[in-house]
Protein backbone atom coordinates (compact mmCIF):
# COMPACT_ATOMS: atom_id res chain seq x y z
CA UNK A 1 0.00 0.00 0.00
CA UNK A 2 0.97 3.52 -1.05
CA UNK A 3 1.91 5.82 2.14
CA UNK A 4 -0.96 8.50 2.35
CA UNK A 5 1.59 11.60 1.34
CA UNK A 6 0.06 14.84 0.29
CA UNK A 7 0.51 13.42 -4.07
CA UNK A 8 -1.80 10.49 -2.92
CA UNK A 9 -4.18 12.11 -1.60
CA UNK A 10 -4.41 15.06 -4.25
CA UNK A 11 -4.39 12.08 -6.91
CA UNK A 12 -7.07 10.25 -4.87
CA UNK A 13 -9.31 13.48 -4.59
CA UNK A 14 -8.96 14.47 -8.03
CA UNK A 15 -10.03 10.99 -9.55
CA UNK A 16 -12.62 10.87 -6.59
CA UNK A 17 -14.47 13.72 -7.82
CA UNK A 18 -14.04 12.25 -11.45
CA UNK A 19 -15.54 9.62 -10.89
CA UNK A 20 -18.26 11.08 -8.65
CA UNK A 21 -19.34 12.67 -11.75
CA UNK A 22 -19.12 10.01 -14.17
CA UNK A 23 -21.63 8.69 -12.08
CA UNK A 24 -23.69 11.70 -12.12
CA UNK A 25 -23.25 11.90 -15.83
CA UNK A 26 -24.03 8.13 -15.96
CA UNK A 27 -27.34 8.79 -14.07
CA UNK A 28 -28.94 11.17 -16.48
CA UNK A 29 -28.01 9.52 -19.71
CA UNK A 30 -29.34 6.14 -18.25
CA UNK A 31 -32.98 7.78 -17.29
CA UNK A 32 -32.94 9.01 -21.14
CA UNK A 33 -33.88 6.64 -24.09
CA UNK A 34 -31.12 3.93 -23.62
CA UNK A 35 -32.60 2.39 -26.88
CA UNK A 36 -30.78 4.66 -28.75
CA UNK A 37 -27.74 3.54 -30.34
CA UNK A 38 -25.44 6.53 -29.22
CA UNK A 39 -26.22 6.46 -26.07
CA UNK A 40 -25.59 3.20 -25.35
CA UNK A 41 -22.26 3.68 -27.05
CA UNK A 42 -21.60 6.71 -24.78
CA UNK A 43 -22.95 4.45 -21.66
CA UNK A 44 -19.88 2.19 -22.24
CA UNK A 45 -17.17 4.58 -22.51
CA UNK A 46 -18.33 6.37 -19.48
CA UNK A 47 -18.81 3.26 -17.74
CA UNK A 48 -15.06 2.00 -18.73
CA UNK A 49 -13.90 5.39 -17.34
CA UNK A 50 -16.02 4.82 -14.27
CA UNK A 51 -14.10 1.27 -14.18
CA UNK A 52 -11.12 2.83 -14.92
CA UNK A 53 -11.11 5.58 -12.03
CA UNK A 54 -12.55 3.07 -8.89
CA UNK A 55 -10.26 0.73 -9.28
CA UNK A 56 -7.43 2.62 -9.48
CA UNK A 57 -8.34 4.46 -6.43
CA UNK A 58 -8.67 0.87 -4.99
CA UNK A 59 -5.69 -0.22 -6.43
CA UNK A 60 -3.79 3.13 -4.58
CA UNK A 61 -5.41 2.31 -1.08
CA UNK A 62 -5.07 -1.49 -0.75
CA UNK A 63 -2.38 -2.23 -2.95
CA UNK A 64 -4.26 -5.05 -4.25
CA UNK A 65 -2.91 -6.83 -7.88
CA UNK A 66 -6.15 -7.32 -9.14
CA UNK A 67 -7.55 -3.25 -9.10
CA UNK A 68 -4.25 -3.14 -11.32
CA UNK A 69 -4.87 -5.46 -13.46
CA UNK A 70 -8.50 -3.89 -14.21
CA UNK A 71 -6.98 -0.44 -14.22
CA UNK A 72 -4.24 -1.50 -17.29
CA UNK A 73 -7.05 -3.42 -18.95
CA UNK A 74 -9.77 -0.48 -18.79
CA UNK A 75 -6.85 2.01 -19.73
CA UNK A 76 -6.45 0.17 -22.54
CA UNK A 77 -10.20 0.05 -23.45
CA UNK A 78 -10.42 3.51 -23.75
CA UNK A 79 -9.67 4.17 -27.40
CA UNK A 80 -12.05 1.87 -28.55
CA UNK A 81 -14.53 3.04 -26.44
CA UNK A 82 -13.83 6.77 -28.05
CA UNK A 83 -14.36 5.71 -31.39
CA UNK A 84 -17.40 3.51 -31.06
CA UNK A 85 -18.43 6.52 -29.92
CA UNK A 86 -16.83 8.83 -32.39
CA UNK A 87 -18.36 6.32 -35.25
CA UNK A 88 -22.14 7.04 -33.87
CA UNK A 89 -21.55 10.93 -33.78
CA UNK A 90 -19.88 10.80 -37.24
CA UNK A 91 -22.46 8.39 -38.66
CA UNK A 92 -19.87 7.04 -40.45
CA UNK A 93 -17.14 3.71 -40.24
CA UNK A 94 -13.48 4.70 -39.50
CA UNK A 95 -10.91 3.16 -41.34
CA UNK A 96 -10.51 -0.30 -40.62
CA UNK A 97 -6.60 0.20 -39.78
CA UNK A 98 -7.95 2.60 -36.92
CA UNK A 99 -10.33 0.13 -36.16
CA UNK A 100 -7.68 -2.78 -36.02
CA UNK A 101 -5.24 -0.58 -33.90
CA UNK A 102 -7.73 0.26 -31.00
CA UNK A 103 -9.20 -3.07 -30.82
CA UNK A 104 -5.40 -4.63 -31.02
CA UNK A 105 -4.03 -2.06 -28.25
CA UNK A 106 -7.70 -3.16 -25.83
CA UNK A 107 -6.68 -6.79 -26.62
CA UNK A 108 -2.94 -6.19 -26.38
CA UNK A 109 -3.28 -4.53 -22.57
CA UNK A 110 -5.65 -7.32 -21.85
CA UNK A 111 -2.31 -9.68 -21.72
CA UNK A 112 -0.28 -7.22 -20.70
CA UNK A 113 -2.41 -6.22 -17.75
CA UNK A 114 -0.96 -9.34 -15.33
CA UNK A 115 2.80 -9.00 -15.99
CA UNK A 116 3.91 -7.94 -12.25
CA UNK A 117 4.79 -4.31 -11.70
CA UNK A 118 8.43 -4.81 -10.93
CA UNK A 119 9.05 -6.98 -14.69
CA UNK A 120 7.15 -4.44 -16.93
CA UNK A 121 7.25 -0.97 -15.47
CA UNK A 122 8.40 1.74 -16.56
CA UNK A 123 7.97 0.39 -20.35
CA UNK A 124 4.39 -0.71 -19.83
CA UNK A 125 3.06 2.51 -18.95
CA UNK A 126 5.27 4.37 -21.91
CA UNK A 127 3.79 1.77 -24.71
CA UNK A 128 0.16 2.81 -22.98
CA UNK A 129 0.68 6.34 -23.18
CA UNK A 130 1.63 6.19 -26.67
CA UNK A 131 -1.12 3.64 -27.87
CA UNK A 132 -3.31 6.22 -26.31
CA UNK A 133 -2.18 9.11 -27.41
CA UNK A 134 -2.45 7.68 -30.68
CA UNK A 135 -5.70 6.71 -30.85
CA UNK A 136 -6.69 10.02 -29.12
CA UNK A 137 -5.15 12.18 -32.08
CA UNK A 138 -6.73 9.32 -34.88
CA UNK A 139 -9.82 10.52 -33.08
CA UNK A 140 -9.48 14.03 -33.22
CA UNK A 141 -8.37 13.85 -36.82
CA UNK A 142 -11.90 11.78 -37.63
CA UNK A 143 -13.18 14.73 -36.26
CA UNK A 144 -11.92 17.28 -37.78
CA UNK A 145 -12.07 16.14 -40.86
CA UNK A 146 -15.66 15.20 -40.78
CA UNK A 147 -18.38 16.12 -43.46
CA UNK A 148 -20.22 19.11 -41.74
CA UNK A 149 -22.87 19.35 -44.34
CA UNK A 150 -23.63 15.21 -43.49
CA UNK A 151 -24.99 16.01 -40.06
CA UNK A 152 -27.29 17.91 -38.71
CA UNK A 153 -26.30 21.40 -36.72
CA UNK A 154 -26.83 19.77 -33.28
CA UNK A 155 -24.57 16.56 -34.44
CA UNK A 156 -21.83 19.27 -35.52
CA UNK A 157 -22.66 21.14 -31.75
CA UNK A 158 -22.27 17.70 -29.89
CA UNK A 159 -18.94 16.60 -32.32
CA UNK A 160 -17.83 20.00 -31.02
CA UNK A 161 -17.96 19.89 -27.91
CA UNK A 162 -16.71 16.57 -27.63
CA UNK A 163 -13.82 17.76 -29.56
CA UNK A 164 -13.20 20.54 -26.67
CA UNK A 165 -12.43 17.61 -24.24
CA UNK A 166 -9.85 15.98 -26.34
CA UNK A 167 -7.94 19.45 -26.34
CA UNK A 168 -7.73 18.49 -22.35
CA UNK A 169 -7.73 14.74 -22.25
CA UNK A 170 -4.90 14.51 -24.40
CA UNK A 171 -1.75 16.85 -22.93
CA UNK A 172 -3.75 16.14 -19.26
CA UNK A 173 -3.29 12.21 -19.78
CA UNK A 174 0.37 12.21 -20.22
CA UNK A 175 0.21 13.37 -16.15
CA UNK A 176 -1.87 10.06 -14.90
CA UNK A 177 1.42 7.95 -15.71
CA UNK A 178 3.42 8.74 -12.90
CA UNK A 179 5.37 6.96 -11.26
CA UNK A 180 7.21 5.04 -13.83
CA UNK A 181 7.94 7.89 -16.53
CA UNK A 182 8.33 11.13 -14.60
CA UNK A 183 7.09 12.97 -11.72
CA UNK A 184 4.53 15.61 -11.20
CA UNK A 185 2.41 16.98 -7.92
CA UNK A 186 -0.50 15.15 -9.11
CA UNK A 187 -2.51 13.82 -11.73
CA UNK A 188 -4.73 15.99 -14.31
CA UNK A 189 -6.60 13.29 -16.22
CA UNK A 190 -9.59 13.53 -13.64
CA UNK A 191 -10.07 17.15 -14.60
CA UNK A 192 -10.24 16.35 -17.98
CA UNK A 193 -12.86 13.65 -16.80
CA UNK A 194 -15.06 16.24 -14.88
CA UNK A 195 -14.67 18.82 -17.98
CA UNK A 196 -15.87 16.11 -20.26
CA UNK A 197 -19.05 15.43 -17.91
CA UNK A 198 -19.67 19.44 -17.52
CA UNK A 199 -19.75 19.43 -21.71
CA UNK A 200 -21.99 16.51 -21.71
CA UNK A 201 -24.43 18.11 -19.18
CA UNK A 202 -24.59 20.76 -21.09
CA UNK A 203 -25.39 19.35 -24.49
CA UNK A 204 -28.97 19.74 -23.97
CA UNK A 205 -28.85 23.61 -23.86
CA UNK A 206 -28.69 24.74 -27.43
CA UNK A 207 -28.36 28.27 -25.71
CA UNK A 208 -25.19 27.95 -24.06
CA UNK A 209 -22.48 28.40 -26.82
CA UNK A 210 -18.60 27.37 -26.56
CA UNK A 211 -17.85 30.47 -25.77
CA UNK A 212 -19.90 30.45 -23.05
CA UNK A 213 -18.33 26.88 -21.58
CA UNK A 214 -14.78 27.94 -22.47
CA UNK A 215 -15.23 31.33 -20.83
CA UNK A 216 -16.97 30.09 -17.65
CA UNK A 217 -14.09 27.11 -17.54
CA UNK A 218 -11.60 29.76 -17.24
CA UNK A 219 -13.13 31.90 -14.67
CA UNK A 220 -13.55 28.41 -12.67
CA UNK A 221 -9.83 27.65 -13.46
CA UNK A 222 -8.54 30.78 -12.60
CA UNK A 223 -10.75 30.72 -9.26
CA UNK A 224 -9.36 27.68 -8.40
CA UNK A 225 -5.88 28.93 -8.89
CA UNK A 226 -6.25 31.87 -6.86
CA UNK A 227 -7.59 29.67 -4.35
CA UNK A 228 -5.09 26.94 -4.12
CA UNK A 229 -2.33 29.59 -4.13
CA UNK A 230 -3.56 31.70 -1.41
CA UNK A 231 -3.95 28.34 0.73
CA UNK A 232 -0.46 27.06 -0.62
CA UNK A 233 0.68 30.83 1.14
CA UNK A 234 -1.10 30.83 4.00
CA UNK A 235 0.43 27.48 4.98
CA UNK A 236 3.34 27.84 3.69
CA UNK A 237 3.09 24.57 1.18
CA UNK A 238 5.81 25.10 -1.60
CA UNK A 239 5.04 24.90 -5.04
CA UNK A 240 4.23 21.39 -5.18
CA UNK A 241 1.45 21.71 -2.26
CA UNK A 242 -0.27 24.89 -3.83
CA UNK A 243 -0.29 22.68 -7.20
CA UNK A 244 -2.18 20.10 -5.28
CA UNK A 245 -4.27 22.57 -3.77
CA UNK A 246 -5.25 24.11 -6.73
CA UNK A 247 -6.42 20.98 -8.36
CA UNK A 248 -8.32 20.00 -5.69
CA UNK A 249 -10.15 22.97 -5.19
CA UNK A 250 -10.29 23.05 -9.11
CA UNK A 251 -11.89 19.39 -9.05
CA UNK A 252 -14.63 20.23 -6.26
CA UNK A 253 -15.49 23.45 -7.95
CA UNK A 254 -15.68 21.39 -11.30
CA UNK A 255 -18.34 18.17 -9.42
CA UNK A 256 -20.27 21.12 -7.33
CA UNK A 257 -21.01 22.71 -10.53
CA UNK A 258 -21.81 19.74 -12.43
CA UNK A 259 -24.15 18.74 -10.11
CA UNK A 260 -25.81 21.69 -9.95
CA UNK A 261 -26.18 21.34 -13.82
CA UNK A 262 -27.83 18.02 -13.01
CA UNK A 263 -30.31 18.94 -10.71
CA UNK A 264 -31.07 21.98 -13.40
CA UNK A 265 -31.87 19.32 -15.78
CA UNK A 266 -33.55 17.35 -13.28
CA UNK A 267 -36.05 19.99 -12.22
CA UNK A 268 -36.44 21.53 -15.97
CA UNK A 269 -38.09 17.76 -16.99
CA UNK A 270 -40.10 17.97 -13.85
CA UNK A 271 -41.06 21.64 -14.71
CA UNK A 272 -44.50 22.13 -15.07
CA UNK A 273 -44.91 24.17 -17.79
CA UNK A 274 -47.70 26.03 -19.58
CA UNK A 275 -46.96 24.71 -22.57
CA UNK A 276 -47.60 21.00 -21.48
CA UNK A 277 -51.17 22.58 -20.68
CA UNK A 278 -51.02 23.66 -24.46
CA UNK A 279 -50.36 20.29 -25.49
CA UNK A 280 -52.28 18.12 -23.20
CA UNK A 281 -54.94 20.39 -22.81
CA UNK A 282 -58.74 20.15 -24.06
CA UNK A 283 -58.86 22.22 -27.20
CA UNK A 284 -62.35 21.69 -28.20
CA UNK A 285 -63.21 25.09 -27.31
CA UNK A 286 -61.34 28.06 -25.53
CA UNK A 287 -63.59 28.11 -22.61
CA UNK A 288 -62.54 24.43 -21.63
CA UNK A 289 -58.78 25.36 -22.41
CA UNK A 290 -58.83 28.45 -19.91
CA UNK A 291 -60.89 26.64 -16.86
CA UNK A 292 -57.92 24.15 -17.56
CA UNK A 293 -55.39 26.51 -17.01
CA UNK A 294 -57.42 27.48 -14.06
CA UNK A 295 -55.89 24.68 -12.14
CA UNK A 296 -52.60 25.02 -13.83
CA UNK A 297 -49.87 25.70 -10.74
CA UNK A 298 -48.02 28.44 -12.16
CA UNK A 299 -51.42 30.38 -12.41
CA UNK A 300 -53.11 28.54 -9.59
CA UNK A 301 -56.45 30.34 -9.37
CA UNK A 302 -56.84 32.04 -12.41
CA UNK A 303 -59.92 34.32 -13.15
CA UNK A 304 -61.60 33.48 -16.06
CA UNK A 305 -63.81 37.18 -16.79
CA UNK A 306 -66.42 37.71 -19.33
CA UNK A 307 -68.08 41.38 -20.44
CA UNK A 308 -70.53 40.74 -17.84
CA UNK A 309 -67.91 40.54 -14.98
CA UNK A 310 -66.28 43.67 -16.15
CA UNK A 311 -69.35 46.81 -15.78
CA UNK A 312 -67.10 48.55 -13.91
CA UNK A 313 -64.73 49.07 -16.88
CA UNK A 314 -64.80 50.84 -20.10
CA UNK A 315 -64.73 47.90 -22.27
CA UNK A 316 -63.82 49.82 -25.14
CA UNK A 317 -60.83 50.80 -23.46
CA UNK A 318 -59.87 47.33 -22.19
CA UNK A 319 -60.46 45.92 -25.77
CA UNK A 320 -58.55 48.46 -27.16
CA UNK A 321 -55.36 48.09 -24.41
CA UNK A 322 -55.36 44.16 -24.61
CA UNK A 323 -55.98 43.97 -29.11
CA UNK A 324 -52.39 46.06 -28.11
CA UNK A 325 -51.03 44.03 -26.06
CA UNK A 326 -52.86 40.61 -25.64
CA UNK A 327 -50.91 39.96 -22.32
CA UNK A 328 -50.38 42.96 -19.97
CA UNK A 329 -48.24 42.64 -16.41
CA UNK A 330 -47.96 45.48 -13.45
CA UNK A 331 -45.28 47.34 -15.50
CA UNK A 332 -47.61 48.51 -18.18
CA UNK A 333 -49.27 50.91 -15.18
CA UNK A 334 -45.91 52.47 -14.17
CA UNK A 335 -45.70 55.79 -14.81
CA UNK A 336 -42.78 55.29 -17.68
CA UNK A 337 -44.73 52.71 -19.61
CA UNK A 338 -45.57 53.43 -23.13
CA UNK A 339 -49.65 53.81 -22.48
CA UNK A 340 -51.88 56.26 -23.05
CA UNK A 341 -53.50 57.37 -19.37
CA UNK A 342 -56.50 56.27 -20.26
CA UNK A 343 -55.41 52.68 -20.72
CA UNK A 344 -53.27 52.81 -17.72
CA UNK A 345 -56.07 53.72 -15.33
CA UNK A 346 -58.19 50.81 -16.54
CA UNK A 347 -55.02 48.28 -16.28
CA UNK A 348 -54.28 49.88 -12.39
CA UNK A 349 -58.11 49.20 -11.59
CA UNK A 350 -58.24 45.65 -13.29
CA UNK A 351 -55.21 44.54 -11.21
CA UNK A 352 -55.86 46.17 -8.00
CA UNK A 353 -60.18 44.85 -8.34
CA UNK A 354 -59.19 41.48 -8.93
CA UNK A 355 -55.67 41.27 -7.12
CA UNK A 356 -53.98 40.47 -10.40
CA UNK A 357 -50.46 40.86 -12.00
CA UNK A 358 -50.81 39.89 -15.09
CA UNK A 359 -54.34 39.67 -17.76
CA UNK A 360 -54.58 38.31 -21.16
CA UNK A 361 -57.01 38.60 -23.53
CA UNK A 362 -58.94 35.43 -24.20
CA UNK A 363 -61.76 36.62 -26.76
CA UNK A 364 -62.43 39.48 -28.40
CA UNK A 365 -65.97 39.41 -29.26
CA UNK A 366 -67.32 38.96 -26.96
CA UNK A 367 -64.71 40.54 -24.85
CA UNK A 368 -63.18 37.80 -22.24
CA UNK A 369 -59.86 38.24 -20.34
CA UNK A 370 -57.69 36.10 -17.77
CA UNK A 371 -56.78 37.44 -15.01
CA UNK A 372 -54.12 35.39 -12.78
CA UNK A 373 -51.56 36.47 -10.00
CA UNK A 374 -47.75 35.78 -10.69
CA UNK A 375 -45.36 37.66 -8.55
CA UNK A 376 -42.11 38.49 -10.25
CA UNK A 377 -40.27 36.52 -7.56
CA UNK A 378 -42.23 32.97 -7.78
CA UNK A 379 -41.68 32.64 -11.76
CA UNK A 380 -39.30 31.94 -13.73
CA UNK A 381 -38.01 34.39 -16.63
CA UNK A 382 -39.33 31.86 -19.91
CA UNK A 383 -42.96 32.33 -17.73
CA UNK A 384 -43.95 35.16 -19.47
CA UNK A 385 -43.35 34.37 -22.89
CA UNK A 386 -45.30 30.71 -21.83
CA UNK A 387 -48.21 33.34 -21.17
CA UNK A 388 -48.17 34.87 -24.52
CA UNK A 389 -47.52 31.50 -26.18
CA UNK A 390 -51.34 30.52 -23.94
CA UNK A 391 -52.72 33.47 -24.61
CA UNK A 392 -52.22 32.75 -28.67
CA UNK A 393 -53.76 29.27 -28.36
CA UNK A 394 -57.21 30.52 -26.83
CA UNK A 395 -57.52 33.37 -29.53
CA UNK A 396 -56.98 30.41 -32.18
CA UNK A 397 -59.24 28.28 -31.18
CA UNK A 398 -62.12 30.94 -30.41
CA UNK A 399 -61.34 31.93 -33.80
CA UNK A 400 -61.43 28.85 -35.02
CA UNK A 401 -64.78 27.76 -33.79
CA UNK A 402 -66.29 31.87 -34.80
CA UNK A 403 -65.20 30.28 -38.40
CA UNK A 404 -66.97 27.62 -38.27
Amino acid sequence: MMNLDGTLVADTITSLAALVGLLVVISIIGGRDTGDPLSRRFLFGLKVLAVLLACRILDWTTGLALFRFVTIAAAGLLPLAALLLTEGLLRRHAPFALKFFAAGGALLFLLLAPIPERFAEPWRMAVLLAFQFGGFLAIGWLVMTRDRDSLSAAENRTVERMALSLLLIIPFMVTDYRPGLFEVPVRLGGIAILFLCWLTIGLGRASLGHRDTIGAFTVITLSSVFAGLALGGIDDLGWRGSVQGVVIVLSATLLAVIYNDSVSLTAEKRRDSLLKHMAEGDLTDSARFLRGLQSHILVDGALILPAGDLGDFDLKVLARALEQEPVRSLADTQPGAPVDQDIREQLAWLFEKFEATHVLLATLEPLTVVALNMPALASSPGVEMELRAVQRMAMLISQRHAKG
